[in-house]
């Protein structure tokens, strides 16, 4: 009886081993992006971003495990936020670093949760516009002798600065290593500071934003 208790337990060590290892050490996760983000670099309006990126996630346990986010996107609808007439593009980009939490059950439906802590870098390029355009440094004395036709000021700038996200989403599995990252929401902020290379730069400038993923998950070892 001792030697069937001593190999009933041995099994039961074994099987909750063989448990504990069913979910892959590493994920990675391509994914569409798309960020809302509040005034940056003296704007006055927030704007929006769309491009994509990637997240690799190392699984210390079935549940806990550490992400790297890095992303980027090409910014639109800053059009005459410097100034009318002023013409901008830009982009952003993510890199982000932190713990994730995942809810893994014999069901295909695995919600996750995570905080990543990191930097955005953002840079805006202000092309010439018309008489006004306030991305440049000419001051009002000067445009005033100026024809109304551009600004010959136009200015390109960047900054980095600190980056904090929360948020979490939901994957869909599909196959033993592949699954459908169908959401994941996550709340941004930023903290850009108070200086920048245009003049019109508010006294504020610290962002609360939002950013939206979706894209596949692929496992690398173990058992998903």
């Amino acid at each position: 009886m001792r030697n069937l208790l001593v190999l009933a337990g041995l099994f039961l060590v074994a099987a909750g081993t063989a448990t504990a290892q069913e979910f892959p050490k590493v994920e990675t996760s391509p994914a569409f992006m798309y960020i809302h983000t509040s005034p940056v670099l003296g704007a006055s309006q927030s704007f929006n971003c769309a491009g994509g990126g990637g997240t690799i996630a190392y699984n210390i346990s079935s549940m806990f495990g550490i992400a790297a986010d890095l992303g980027g996107c090409k910014v639109y609808g800053l059009n005459n936020t410097f100034g009318i007439g002023s013409r901008v593009q830009g982009n952003e980009f993510t890199y982000l670093f932190g713990p994730r939490i995942t809810f893994r059950s014999s069901s295909a439906f695995r919600p996750f949760v995570e905080v990543n802590f990191g930097g955005e870098r953002v840079s805006i390029s202000c092309s010439n516009g018309n008489l006004g355009n306030a991305c440049g440094s000419i001051l009002p004395a000067q445009l005033a002798a100026l024809p109304a036709v551009a600004n010959s000021t136009a200015t390109t700038f960047s900054k980095n600065a600190f980056a904090m996200t929360a948020g979490g989403g939901f994957d869909i599995k599909l196959s033993k290593k592949i699954a459908l990252r169908l959401v994941q929401v996550e709340y941004l902020y930023t903290r850009f500071g108070n200086t920048c290379a245009f003049p019109i730069c508010s006294q504020n400038n610290n962002q609360n934003s939002f950013r939206l993923k979706s894209g596949i998950v692929i496992g690398w070892g173990g058992v998903q």
